[in-house]
């Protein structure tokens, strides 16, 4: 097991300024999901003050008793407390369900629907997000949920040409996004941990892509071609984004949504970390792009709603959603 330096990285600082630059970015983005499936991105513009504030909130929170944080439970709408160990990787691309469950709690956050919406505590997705009585809390994690939301956007277009398209093209599939920001506990680990116990076990993210932020503990691997593990370090100002399965299925698996998993490896260290999931609209129907498919490579999935396919992943790997929805 080695520190990974190969794995991309990819400044967009200098996009405002000089938008010709797209095109550059953009084949940069491409190489990275073909070869690796993620890479570090810098010049992404998120203050690092701000990044200090919701790593402290996060801290602050997972210190709250136990039975304070269950009072916001994770709801039928996938949204609140996830307690210790109540997930178990169930419905995976590539693996076999896990055995244990994984090591780790969070908080999770998803994008704000009306209440006036149609379908609204019914549809998958479509409820309240909770949070605990803690206004300092609700601001900066608001105000980090805004700063990737709005990262996520500007993506899009790179993403887009990345994939052949015009850099208009994911959007319409974007309107609204469906956003999940998790903010993430790691106990230490045991003296003895088992060899099949992780902080979270191998797996593929579901969506469109993922922005990590993650403290200097360490304990992101992802999976070689060759089936190795290697480690993915903190690199200071960076974030780390990865592909997951839908982009993948758009491009018919020529993107690489790449298993990856977490082992804090630290018997005397908490480990932190904050993941936006930035996907489709819930509506949204994804099917594999004409670029990708023809007769020589013929569609490997069939046509799917973005909505139907993130809700039975869901429903299969946290069976500690309450079942509240009516």
């Amino acid at each position: 097991m080695a520190d990974d330096t190969n794995i991309p990285l990819i400044d967009i600082s200098g996009l405002d300024a000089d938008p010709s630059a797209e095109l550059s970015v953009a084949r940069q983005i491409r190489e990275a999901c073909i070869d690796r499936g993620f890479f570090y991105l810098t010049g992404h513009g998120i203050a690092e003050e701000l990044l200090a504030g919701v790593f402290a909130a996060n801290r602050e929170f997972h210190d709250r008793p136990e039975v304070e944080k269950l009072e916001i439970k994770l709801n039928a709408w996938h949204r609140g407390y996830q307690a210790l160990a109540t997930s178990t990787l169930v419905s995976s691309e590539r693996f076999a369900p896990a055995k244990t469950a994984n090591q780790l709690e969070s908080f999770i956050l998803r994008h704000e629907v009306s209440p006036d919406k149609p379908g609204y505590g019914k549809r998958e997705l479509m409820g309240p997000n909770q949070w605990p009585a803690d206004p300092a809390f609700k601001a900066v994690v608001s105000q980090y949920d805004e700063a990737v939301r709005e990262l996520g956007s500007r993506l899009l277009p790179l993403f887009a040409l990345a994939v052949g398209e015009n850099r208009h093209f994911f959007g319409q599939f974007f309107d609204p996004a469906s956003t999940a920001l998790r903010l993430i506990h790691y106990p230490p680990a045991a003296r003895d941990r088992a060899a099949d116990e992780f902080g979270i076990h191998p797996h593929t993210d579901y969506g469109f892509i993922t922005i990590l932020a993650q403290d200097d503990v360490g304990g992101l691997e992802i999976q070689t071609a060759e089936g190795d593990w290697t480690t993915a370090p903190s690199i200071p100002g960076s974030l780390v984004v990865n592909i997951g399965d839908i982009l993948a299925r758009w491009t018919n698996d020529v993107f690489n949504s790449t298993p990856h998993r977490v082992i804090n490896k630290s018997t005397t260290r908490e480990r932190y970390s904050i993941a936006m999931f930035y996907d489709p609209d819930i509506e949204a129907n994804i099917r594999g792009l004409d670029y990708f498919c023809d007769d020589q490579s013929p569609a490997k999935h069939l046509a799917i709603r973005y909505g139907d396919y993130y809700r039975d992943r869901l429903d299969s790997n946290y069976p500690d959603r309450t079942n509240d929805q009516t």
